[in-house]
């Protein structure tokens, strides 16, 4: 009869090492998955020591607290793609969970693939994307997405569902509601109808915008969900006077309103702060009460703003 597996879980391991914010303690235990079978081992530990377990991605949307996580951080970390032929002449891609947005992307175009140009820039993982709807320049994941292998962390079935299981909305998906736990994703592309140079310089212009319109530094892209398309979050922001508001080591991005950075050194209460600023000054303002895209982990598991 084979041995068990011994799976090396890390302890005390630095969860600003995972962030974009690049702000987060010691997690008690870590581990990095790259077998999804390993999953229901790892819930088993959490459930043995009495711990929360929380999953994560690339890390793109995510707030840790200073004083780390009471429990288990699973890092999704699979890799694989594959390609088959879909109807119609089209292309399927089927990506793991753990591969990102932008290997996702080159994969493609070394593949002659066409339809996820305007993912260019667009931080995360495949299965954050799944799960959030992520998007940008106008394409959402529930635009591309066949179907998905998903978990039940209950019982540890893995099944396939389509599209329309997912109840799709702006950057919301069921599995926020259903706790399950995407393991793939399968994705309808085409072939590519135009060269690869008139390909390449669509996708620079894309980049291009988004550089000008975006700010480098830590940060995880849009911290508020957009009220709507007439009313997004960072114009809001920017009318209520508030680029470049500090509150400690963070700010209000002077090019982006939506945009909160880590100049260097914040702590996660300096975000939360600067953040229910905005929040509050946008309410007295405008009479909207923004929400929040980012997760926000406390050491006890997550939190509303």
């Amino acid at each position: 009869m084979p041995n068990k597996k011994e799976l090396a879980i890390a302890t005390n391991e630095k969860l600003s090492k995972y962030s974009t914010f690049q702000i987060g303690g010691p997690a008690d235990f870590f581990y990095k998955l790259e077998d999804t079978a390993d999953l229901i081992p790892l819930f088993q530990f959490a459930k043995k020591k009495k711990i929360p377990y929380f999953i994560i991605g690339g890390g793109s949307n995510i707030l840790f607290d200073d004083k780390g996580f009471r429990g288990l951080i699973i890092k999704i970390d699979t890799k694989n793609i594959s390609l088959a032929p879909g109807p119609k002449g089209s292309i399927l891609l089927t990506a793991d969970a753990g591969v990102s947005i932008a290997s996702l992307l080159d994969f493609s175009i070394k593949n002659d693939l066409s339809g996820l140009e305007k993912w260019v820039g667009l931080p995360g993982t495949v299965g954050g994307a799944v799960r959030g709807n992520a998007g940008c320049n106008g394409l959402e994941t529930r635009e591309i997405l066949i179907e998905a292998s998903i978990v039940d962390e209950k019982n540890g079935r893995i099944r396939k569902v389509k599209n329309n299981y997912f109840n799709f909305k702006y950057r919301q998906s069921k599995l926020k509601t259903t706790k399950e736990i995407v393991i793939s994703a399968t994705f309808k592309l085409e072939k590519r109808t135009v060269s690869a140079y008139e390909q390449k310089k669509m996708m620079a212009e894309i980049r291009q915008s988004r550089m000008s319109k975006q700010p480098f530094g830590a940060s995880t892209g849009s911290f508020f969900k957009n009220p709507s398309k007439e009313k997004p979050a960072g114009l809001l922001i920017e009318k209520a006077d508030l680029k470049g508001k500090t509150i400690g080591k963070a700010q209000i991005s002077t090019k982006h309103g939506n945009f909160l950075v880590n100049l260097g050194g914040a702590t996660s209460q300096d975000i939360l702060k600067l953040a229910r600023f905005a929040r509050q000054a946008v309410k007295l303002k405008f009479g909207l009460i923004l929400q929040e895209e980012v997760q926000i982990l406390s050491a006890n598991g997550l939190q509303k703003l």
